[in-house]
């Protein structure tokens, strides 16, 4: 009959040390891993508000030259757009059906009801948006120059646009 007999001299298994090293591997190894996920996901954060911004951006510009076809169309006049546009400097989609200074002439934007609007506080979204509107007549004619600029976070995107 043959017994199984441990061997009290036997090398086998890993040491301390060994599995010291193979923790202090693993754990670098998922250091690396989880900081290559966080630098992505702040990338991924960063180019949502730069289309955000660069949207409401567009929109701004857009909004202005709504507006001024809708009083070219009324028998208005572009003098009228830039005296009301440099009271408050913004306005929103209310902006044909009401009037261009909303909620008291402030520039931040946030998101409310699935829209994009002109809010009271930077409470939203932390965009800022401020449109500036030139008339100018020389040689190259009648125009209106449009800028429209979103600031958030120390960024600044900016649309331009001319209607002639």
């Amino acid at each position: 009959m043959v017994r199984n007999r441990i061997d009290k001299n036997s090398k086998e298994g890993f040491t301390l040390i060994e599995m010291l090293i193979v923790v202090f591997l693993i754990g670098v190894a998922l250091v690396g891993v989880i900081s290559f996920f966080n630098s992505s996901l702040q990338s991924n954060f960063e180019a949502k508000n730069e289309l955000i911004a660069a949207g409401l951006a567009q929109e701004g510009a857009e909004l202005v030259r709504n507006l001024a076809e809708y009083k070219k169309l009324n028998g208005g006049d572009w003098a009228a757009i830039v005296s009301a546009l440099g009271s408050c400097g913004r306005i929103d989609y209310r902006s044909l059906s009401s009037h261009l200074c909303n909620n008291g002439g402030n520039s931040y934007v946030c998101l409310s009801g699935g829209r994009y609007q002109q809010c009271d506080s930077g409470t939203g979204n932390g965009m800022q948006r401020a449109i500036s509107v030139q008339h100018k007549v020389d040689s190259d004619g009648d125009r209106l120059e449009i800028v429209s600029q979103v600031e958030w976070s120390g960024r600044i995107t900016k649309a331009t646009d001319r209607l002639y």
